[in-house]
């Protein structure tokens, strides 16, 4: 079964990965990146051990069953009063498993809840070390985790109670009530014969007794685990409304029918799927009950129920929050792209224009018989079969996503993305995309590891790979581009335009083009004008600018540049042409420190699980606690074995009274059996003490640990993220968190409760056979304890690997969830699935292993145990005549000696199996030790009052120098003043340090001790705390970040601002009408990821968000790069009328956004090149803004300057 049960978790496993790279949008609407992967870390182990006890579970009535017939056989009717109380116990287990499942469910969608928002945390903690929202977002965690716990706690004291006093109490309580009925009832006289063998019996029945509760309990948790899974396997894959023909009627020579070109037909889409009314129908009452449930929980705590609104029933995919009707995305779309053409979209913010592309690629969800029309050749019906379009299936299309996805892979790989390797095509695409001079840098070349979601790369980097990405494919005939160019700089974006995307390598490709750069606009072939989701305007450029059609006053639309600009101007010297960024500043270091691996490998231990992790987590849940269980375990055991002796000394006084023929009169009868009696209960209670004293200490050690861990993974400083991938780091929270909430402490119940039984059944053994099996008894221990020794080393080192197999699993989950719409772009799900086979591979060989070394343990010890019961059998006889030993001694002997085989071989296995758990344990504390923190939040003895700093927004940089780890030096003597209430402009190749004086000012990396020092209105940034500092001043990034909570939530987390306050914010960044026209409003649910926001929209948000801090000191960090020209213009002025007293530094590759800057200041090489006014500098010949500038504008504007 053990087998068995390693292949039914992979094929779940499998089945869950297969499924992830099927799921629709509107599927993935009604789940979470934590529900799946706790469904791949937990539920899939879940049924796991349930198929590991199924073999018990299903064998043990029919042990029960064989042993009470052969009790029948020694103590006649008296046994059917055991078997009344079975009958008895069984609708109060019912009850304790009902109250079991209930708990159960409630742990795991807490659990889910937790596990989501970590992920979130992880994905996100940069803008929260920004934000310095540290600890409030541990809070978050914590009370998701108490919520968890509260659940726990009462699954661990009803498994105590109800398992320990009422189910597996069975066999210490049924041969009292035999015994007395054989007595009193029957009136039959207690021999040694029928009282050991009966114990001996009902000794037997004791293992499945132990088990079935355990068993039952897996089979609740699986039971639930399997409804989850259902749940999420039944969400709807993607609609087929993708046709690789040309449409029905089309005439045979028309641009409809020629390969490359797409015609939409009566297009309406809708991220929602339009049949799940119902189901967001019922989802509605769930959420009113589970608000007035969340009342009524914690009033108080409204910010976490929110939290936990916002994950609905996470316990389940379709429980979770369902979309609201929301308005369909795109409307009444009819166009035609021509094959081979040059197609731009532009429009709004929130316009559709992302999802325009959705749309041609099949993710969304199709209206009515809205269809689009992408012909190829040789079109196979079977293509389209898992939902998968046929245009997408094998490279027909490629697709640049707006927010670039790349994989933890080598910047080659990332390029190549599993196609055959073409040198020549290879370099014109990296030559054509810019990145030749990113690649010279890099330690290994384009062989160099670029990180997991290539947090080891700039923006502007990781969009020219997934765009060379895209160039690559050969077979590509139609490219889907989602605004790749705002994340570069003008010369460069002008080079990819003119080489790549309009180039000669493109040619014959249908290229679709969304963009924001407007002077673009004339040298494609046409136009798509997008307006709330509809088509306003589609044509050629200039007949578009004759139409009076206005493109947000981008250019001057009088004058359409048509004609190429003048071939001197394109004479660029090679390096001007190709370099818009090198290596940004932070990776590059990382890169030359770390050579060609950026990720760590994960660590692993190696030898014994080291003593310092069981003892840590002893004192987690306190050592009085851990003690106190293993004192009553010891009395428990003694009181069972004085069961046994006592009933040997009961079994010889009444043989020796029906010889003298003076039988026990009713007072001598009563007398034993009371004590008898008392024995036994007082192991029964005993037992059920024990229960409950280890449930306090595995809750205490629970909440201990898993705070430690949260504590250090939230104070890890921002280069622990960028060599750790978050599946490594999730695994810790899932699956390793889950080992020490639920099977540790059962392992350890069982653990400690074998070896004390085990020392008592040798304790007996040797007593009652007067210490003549304590000779052979020493050696047999030597072999015993080599087996062990063996068995436990190999068994923990296979549990290492098994746990290191793993984190790959997790880690490549995490990213395949985060980039479905990329790889099914590709038609890469097979490649992506075959992958994870690998990966399942190793980790079940080392899983089989296990299972392996646990037959070589059992074979070998069923060996032992059997010499032993034959060493007392010869002990028997040999002392027969003699009677050395009396016969009820040795009856008692035999019958332990029947027990510890059993316990010898489990206690083995039980010592094994903590160690190898114990390893989740060593794992946590790893990074609760390990982890270096940030420096400290908080320094009262030099920190400013709060709300007295800063008061001008004043900026000191003196003689600053810092580098990245090892790495070298970044920044190198940068002296630089910024006055209080200038607008400073950055600019500069990303190389040159521009991130990293922002980076530096911040803290999130550390300048040298000896190099300089940063001051703000006069104060040492490097002598307050962290948090301080952070809080004081702010940042708008360039990813936006946006939490899966309230609107609200995302633009003031900790409700300091009034409704009047947000609501203002959001009109001044164009947002007020967007989230007054949503459901709820500032109450709406921001989905996971911001789904239901576009790119622009998010950022307009963060910038909401930074706008209500209202800081002295604003870092601009190219935060309107996803936004069009219209409101770009309308957020600058906004900046300068909201912020006419703040210091605002900005970083943009759009330069017209920094031409009305107080001062400029160019970083070249880590150095200070330029600092002065924009129009000193474009005064200059020589100077480098005025290059850059010449650059970026266009012909008119270039004749103007």
């Amino acid at each position: 079964m053990a087998h068995c049960a390693v292949f039914v978790r992979t094929a779940v496993s499998t089945l869950l990965y297969r499924k992830s790279l099927r799921v629709s949008a509107a599927g993935r609407a009604k789940t979470s990146t934590g529900q799946v992967v706790n469904m791949m870390s937990n539920d899939s182990s879940q049924l796991q051990r349930f198929l590991q006890f199924l073999g018990l579970i299903l064998s043990a009535p029919f042990q029960i069953i064989l042993a009470l017939v052969l009790i029948y056989q020694e103590v006649g009717n008296a046994m059917w009063v055991g078997v009344g109380y079975m009958f008895f116990l069984a609708p109060i287990n019912t009850f304790v498993f009902s109250i079991v499942s209930k708990q159960r469910r409630k742990v795991l969608k807490y659990s889910d809840l937790r596990v989501k928002m970590m992920n979130e945390v992880l994905n996100g903690i940069r803008i929260i070390k920004f934000y310095a929202w540290e600890r409030p977002f541990g809070k978050e965690v914590g009370n998701l985790r108490q919520k968890e716990l509260d659940a726990l706690t009462k699954l661990a004291y009803t498994s105590a109670i109800g398992f320990s006093l009422i189910l597996m109490s069975a066999p210490l309580i049924q041969p009292i009530l035999v015994f007395i009925t054989y007595v009193s009832i029957q009136d039959d006289p207690l021999t040694a014969s029928t009282a050991f063998t009966t114990v001996a019996l009902f000794n037997i029945m004791r293992f499945p007794f132990a088990f079935l509760p355990m068993g039952m309990l897996q089979y609740i948790q699986s039971k639930i685990s399997l409804k989850r899974l259902e749940r999420y396997l039944d969400l709807p894959e993607l609609g087929d409304y993708v046709e690789p023909t040309a449409p029905p009627n089309a005439a045979p020579d028309s641009p409809e029918t020629q390969e490359g070109s797409v015609t939409i037909t009566d297009g309406t889409f809708s991220w929602v799927d339009p049949d799940a009314k119902p189901i967001r129908e019922v989802n509605e009452v769930k959420k009113k009950k589970e608000r007035r449930q969340s009342r009524r929980e914690s009033k108080s705590d409204s910010d976490m129920n929110s939290s936990i609104r916002s994950g609905k029933s996470a316990g389940t995919a379709d429980e979770t929050a369902a979309p609201k009707e929301t308005p369909i995305t795109l409307q009444n779309l009819s166009c035609t792209i021509e094959a081979g053409s040059l197609v731009a979209v532009v429009g709004e913010v929130g316009s559709g224009k992302s999802s325009f592309l959705s749309a041609l690629l099949g993710e969304m969800e199709a209206i009515g018989n809205s269809k689009i029309y992408m012909p190829r050749p040789n079109t196979d019906d079977s293509s389209t079969k898992g939902g998968i379009s046929p245009s997408t299936a094998e490279g027909f299309v490629s697709y640049c996503a707006q927010t670039p996805w790349v994989v933890n892979d080598t910047l080659q790989g990332n390029v190549l993305f599993g196609r055959e390797f073409d040198q020549d095509r290879y370099d014109k695409v990296i030559e054509a995309c810019a990145l030749s001079d990113d690649i010279t840098v890099l330690p290994a070349g384009d062989m160099t590891e670029i990180g997991e979601r290539g947090i080891n790369l700039s923006g502007g980097q990781k969009a020219r790979v997934s765009l060379a990405r895209a160039f690559y494919s050969p077979s590509t005939k139609i490219m889907l581009m989602d605004d790749p160019l705002s994340a570069v700089d003008a010369h460069v974006g002008e080079h990819i335009f003119s080489q790549a995307i309009n180039g000669d390598m493109s040619k014959g490709v249908t290229r679709v083009l969304v963009t924001h750069h407007v002077h673009l606009l004339s040298r494609c072939d046409n136009v798509i004008v997008l307006e709330g989701g509809r088509i306003k305007h589609i044509g050629k450029y200039s007949e578009l600018v004759s139409q009076g059609v206005d493109f947000a006053g981008a250019v001057d639309v009088s004058r359409a540049q048509e004609e190429e600009e003048p071939e001197s101007e394109k004479k660029e010297t090679k390096e001007e042409a190709k370099v818009e960024e090198k290596v940004s500043d932070e990776k590059k270091a990382a890169l030359k420190k770390s050579g060609k691996k950026l990720v760590s490998d994960e660590e692993k231990q190696e030898g014994n699980v080291a003593g310092s992790a069981y003892s840590h987590y002893a004192a987690a849940g306190g050592w009085g606690v851990a003690m106190a269980a293993v004192v009553v375990s010891g009395i428990g055991r003694a009181s069972e074995v004085g069961t046994s002796f006592w009933l040997a000394y009961w079994s010889k006084q009444s043989l020796q009274a029906s010889q003298d023929g003076d039988p026990h009169d009713a007072s001598d009868t009563n007398r034993y059996m009371g004590i008898y009696a008392l024995l036994g209960v007082a192991g029964v209670l005993c037992l059920t003490l024990r229960a409950i004293v280890i449930a306090i200490h595995r809750l205490r050690a629970s909440k201990k640990l898993h705070d430690e861990l949260t504590e250090s993974v939230i104070r890890a400083p921002v280069a622990f993220f960028d060599v750790t991938p978050i599946g490594r780091v999730l695994n810790r929270f899932a699956a390793d968190m889950d080992k020490v909430d639920l099977e540790i402490t059962q392992s350890l119940s069982q653990g400690i409760s074998t070896v004390f039984n085990v020392l008592g059944a040798l304790g007996a053994i040797v007593v009652s056979t007067k210490g003549t099996l304590l000779g052979p008894l020493i050696p047999m221990g030597y072999v015993y304890y080599l087996i062990q020794k063996w068995f436990r080393k190999t068994s923990t080192e296979l549990q290492r690997i098994t746990s290191i197999a793993n984190s790959p699993i997790f880690t490549d989950f995490s990213q395949v969830l985060s980039g479905t719409g990329t790889i099914r772009a590709y038609g890469g799900e097979n490649r992506f699935f075959e992958n994870s086979k690998k990966s399942f591979d190793t980790m079940n060989a080392s899983y089989i292993l296990v299972q392996i070394t646990n037959s070589w343990l059992g074979l070998r010890l069923d060996v032992l145990g059997g010499l032993m019961a034959l060493m007392i059998s010869a002990i028997a006889v040999g002392t027969y005549e003699s009677e050395f030993i009396p016969a009820e001694w040795l009856g008692l002997a035999l019958s332990f000696s029947i027990e510890v085989s059993t316990y010898l071989k489990h206690g083995v296995r039980m010592i094994a199996t903590i160690e190898a758990q114990m390893n989740s344990v060593e794992r946590v504390l790893y990074y609760t030790n390990n982890i270096e923190p940030e420096a400290d939040e908080y320094v009262p003895e030099h920190d400013p009052a709060e709300g007295t700093w800063p008061t001008k927004g004043e900026i000191q940089f003196q003689d600053t120098s810092m580098r990245y780890r090892d790495g070298p030096l970044v920044l190198k003597d940068i002296s630089l003043n910024v006055n209080g209430g200038e607008r400073i402009g950055v600019a500069g190749r990303t190389g040159s340090g521009k991130s990293s004086l922002m980076i530096s000012l911040f803290r999130i990396s550390e300048i040298e001790k000896n190099g300089g020092k940063i001051l703000i209105d006069g104060v040492d940034i490097s002598k307050i705390g962290v948090s301080t500092l952070r809080s004081n001043i702010s940042i708008i990034p360039q990813d936006p970040v946006v939490f899966s909570n309230t609107v609200r939530y995302n633009l003031d987390p900790f409700k300091r601002s009034t409704d009047e306050e947000i609501w203002s914010t959001l009109n001044k960044v164009q947002m007020d009408e967007v989230i007054a026209a949503l459901p709820e409003g500032l109450e709406e649910q921001v989905a996971e990821g911001g789904e239901n926001f576009s790119q622009g929209q998010r950022q307009l948000l963060c910038i909401a968000r930074s706008l209500l801090r209202n800081p002295k000191i604003l870092v601009m960090d190219e935060a309107t790069a996803s936004i069009d020209n219209a409101t770009d213009a309308t957020i600058q002025t906004m900046i300068r009328d909201n912020f006419a007293g703040a210091t605002v530094l900005t970083i943009a590759h759009r330069l017209n956004t920094i031409m009305d800057s107080d001062r400029v200041l160019i970083l070249d090489d880590g150095r200070i090149a330029e600092y002065d006014s924009p129009q000193v500098l474009l005064n200059k010949e020589d100077s480098l803004f005025r290059g850059m500038v010449e650059k970026s504008r266009s012909a008119k504007e270039k004749g103007d300057l």
